[in-house]
């Protein structure tokens, strides 16, 4: 479509949202045939129409900062229903020449440099992930979901194969939506090993170049301004703890909350804002239904319901998710009632989409067996609601009673909703308070304090985890909140009532931080263009004021190199933490070279010695799902090392667990830590298990200064003789693993003289002067060998 073209069916949408408008564009095409370009004021036309103007680039503005008409003989066509022939210039060659669309190419440049921000920051690792042909996930999680989408892959018949979306329900309980699109993308990509691995790596990136896209327009959509749009998305790129989460290969359910928690603020914040903008020129009736009728409305509620179903089933702490949504609607209909609107007509395509995405989640728990049973009634508990509170207000409206007294009503009925949903399902209320429980006040996690830790003076908290940004939100935070409650912006308060939740929740946990960084990320970008403005390497944003924010600004360079330059220096100064803690926090993440050597070679190990069967690697929880990953492939659950491995390395003798370990622990991973002499750690990491006594389960496979690994074999048992009660020693020179060590057993003569040595190692011993030969089958399979 031309340029031509495109304004001409702009001015046929707007004439058909506005029928009455027509004498309007006619006294603009005089005005802009008689001046060239004018001023709002010049304009006859309101506030409301006249950005609806703008936004459709029916009218553009100058760089003189007045306006114009796009294309005045398209708006003419337009208004006429006639068509305008396609120009055509003749090149040289006599073939005509193709005009394509014009696009500000500042702003898109500006777009795709954090485009490639947010692809750099979160890549800034690549070589660590990328371990030949191998993908290294950082954290210990991913693995769990890298586990289901290899097992959906094994079990799947293909793209086509709806069975499956059943048996993820069965198998994988909680996250089915997660596991879900990572099985399908995968198979959609060929199902091989590679192609799980790509979506491992990718999925989190992909699904953030997607969010910042979403806020892009929520954010443009709130403030008519693109500058403030790129600083949002720029700091979200750089925020700490939301790149630790969406970097490359952190495969997890995380990506998907962020994405659908934007989508479900952005859809209905835009959807506030479409109605808002109606009535602006428009009685509220007249608005509402115009708003109720416009296809824009309807896409926007479809995609409500795609956020809500999704969010329903994307993890387990899902019904958290609608608490701002239930929140902001309550509100809505209060400020609704105030403002004289009827709220169920500003609010029919909003209730449509909470209602179809309940129906949805609902029945997806019911079909496939997805989630928990909380997980589908939630969102239908969060419509049903939504229906009688509108419901009321409406009434309330009719009877034109005060608005804050209809706040105090909607308390009791929410109170009296949530006791009688208690009598009538008793195990669902049981179990959100046992989801309650694992998010809140489960102490095994460092995500489990507060944003504002004491340990980190409070005011630090919020800088390592979100950047500056969390302090350049604060005020316009606050006043979006005041103007918000104030006046009628519905948008606004969409955005303040998602942003405040999150706040609240990270300052109980941080690990909801990265959900508010979204919020803080928008907040933010309002304050660093207020903050250039203030310092003049910037025009002032024209926040929260009307006819601006309707009209809109374009993207401008600086007027001159040299402010260009400052602005870039500020820009690089006010990110200076964001720059600082993001490879930081990025860093700690990360496995070693040496931690993923050590999961080769036992990896290695495993597939080629046959009489070892146990393949379990028991080592720091936090890192347990890693290490089984790509020993066995199992890597569901740290539950035994979470429950097992402190009290093993903390014991005194490592040989005393090896009945614990039977027929599960086939092999132990220690990483270089403080611990106490005479432990278990001490004596296999430092001591190699050797020592005065050495143990006689523990066979060194892997050694540097960071990690050690130990296969945990039967040991050989050296049959031989000596005086009786006499204390006989089996000694050998070992070297494994590229250490060179002393290795020695003693054992005690029985009253016949009979001795029995267990060792570790195969190969020739030194027993009191007699040379015995054990084998490597003796060690693994616990032989006994004569001398």
């Amino acid at each position: 479509m031309t340029d031509t073209e495109r304004v001409i069916e702009a001015t046929r949408s707007f004439l058909d949202d506005h029928p009455d408008s027509d004498t309007v564009l006619q006294e603009l095409l005089a005005l802009d045939a008689e001046t060239g370009s004018w001023t709002f004021g010049d304009a006859p036309v309101d506030s409301g129409r006249f950005g609806e103007l703008v936004s459709r680039n029916i009218v553009v503005k100058t760089d003189d900062g007045e306006y114009r008409l796009a294309d005045p003989d398209a708006v003419a066509a337009g208004l006429h229903g006639e068509s305008i022939p396609a120009e055509t210039d003749t090149e040289p060659s006599g073939l005509p020449s193709v005009s394509l669309p014009s696009v500000d190419r500042r702003l898109i440049t500006g777009i795709l440099g954090v485009v490639f921000l947010v692809v750099a920051t979160r890549s800034l690792y690549i070589r660590q992930v990328y371990q030949g042909e191998r993908i290294v996930s950082p954290e210990n999680d991913p693995y769990f979901y890298r586990y289901w989408q290899e097992t959906m892959l094994e079990q799947s018949s293909g793209v086509t194969d709806l069975s499956m979306l059943a048996t993820i329900g069965e198998q994988t309980s909680v996250r089915p939506f997660t596991h879900t699109v990572n099985w399908w993308v995968a198979e959609a990509l060929g199902g091989s090993t590679g192609a799980a691995e790509t979506v491992a790596a990718w999925q989190p990136i992909v699904a953030t170049l997607v969010l910042i896209g979403v806020l892009y327009a929520l954010i443009h959509a709130l403030t008519a301004d693109h500058r403030i749009a790129l600083a949002s998305i720029l700091l979200l790129a750089l925020s700490p703890v939301h790149v630790n989460y969406t970097a490359l290969g952190f495969i997890e359910h995380r990506p998907f909350q962020y994405l659908f928690i934007g989508v479900l603020a952005a859809s209905l914040a835009l959807l506030a804002v479409d109605f808002e903008r109606r009535l602006v020129d428009s009685e509220p009736h007249t608005a509402a239904l115009a708003h109720l009728m416009a296809p824009r409305s309807w896409g926007l509620a479809a995609a409500l319901a795609i956020a809500v179903f999704a969010s329903a089933h994307v993890y387990g702490g899902s019904p958290l998710t609608f608490i701002p949504v239930a929140v902001y609607v309550g509100l809505r209909v209060v400020v609704d009632v105030r403002r004289a609107v009827s709220p169920l007509l500003a609010n029919g395509p909003l209730l449509a989409g909470l209602v179809a995405g309940g129906i949805l989640a609902l029945g997806a728990h019911l079909r496939w067996d997805w989630h928990e049973s909380i997980a589908g009634v939630t969102p239908m508990l969060v419509a049903g609601g939504a229906i009688v509170v509108v419901l009321l207000g409406t009434l309330w409206q009719r009877l034109d009673m005060p608005a804050k007294a209809l706040f105090g009503v909607e308390l009791v009925v929410a109170v009296g909703g949530l006791v009688l949903f208690r009598e009538l399902r008793p195990e669902d209320v049981a179990r959100f308070r046992d989801r309650a429980d694992d998010l809140f006040f489960r102490d095994s996690a460092t995500e489990t304090v507060s944003l504002f830790s004491v340990d980190q003076l409070i005011i630090f908290g919020p800088l390592t985890q979100l950047g500056i940004s969390f302090y350049l939100a604060i005020v316009p935070l606050g006043i979006a909140t005041w103007y918000a409650f104030r006046r009628y912006e519905p948008g606004w308060l969409a955005v303040v009532s998602f942003a405040w939740f999150y706040l609240v929740l990270a300052t109980i946990q941080v690990r909801f931080a990265a959900q508010f960084a979204l919020f803080s990320a928008l907040f933010g970008g309002m304050g660093l263009v207020y903050f250039l403005g203030s310092v003049d390497l910037a025009r002032k944003p024209a926040l929260f004021d009307r006819t601006e924010t309707l009209a809109g600004r374009p993207l401008k360079l600086p007027e001159t190199p040299t402010i260009g330059g400052y602005l870039v220096a500020v820009l690089a100064v006010v990110l200076l933490f964001n720059l600082i803690f993001v490879p930081t926090m990025l860093g700690q993440t990360q496995y070693s070279d040496d931690q993923f050597e050590a999961a080769m070679t036992i990896e290695e190990h495993a597939s080629t010695v046959e009489n070892h069967t146990e393949e379990f690697v028991l080592n720091e929880w936090g890192q347990n799902r890693m290490y089984n990953y790509f020993v066995s492939g199992e890597s569901r659950s740290y539950g035994y090392a979470q429950s097992n491995h402190l009290d093993f390395i903390s014991d005194s003798d490592a040989d005393d667990w090896k009945d614990e370990f039977s027929g599960q622990v086939g092999y132990v991973a220690l990483n270089d830590r403080e611990t106490t002499d005479g432990s278990v750690h001490t004596h296999l990491f430092d001591e190699f298990g050797a020592g005065e006594q050495a143990s006689a389960h523990y066979q060194l496979l892997f050694s540097t200064a960071e990690v050690r690994a130990f296969v945990v074999v039967e040991g050989a048992q050296l049959e031989t003789t000596g005086e009786p009660n006499e204390t006989v020693t089996a000694t050998k020179e070992v070297e494994a693993a590229g250490e060179t060590f002393t290795y020695e057993r003693s054992a005690e003569a029985n009253e016949d003289g009979e001795v029995s040595i267990r060792v570790a190692y195969p190969g020739t011993y030194d027993v009191d002067g007699e040379l015995i030969e054990v084998s490597e089958t003796a060690v693994y399979d616990g032989e006994g060998v004569s001398g």
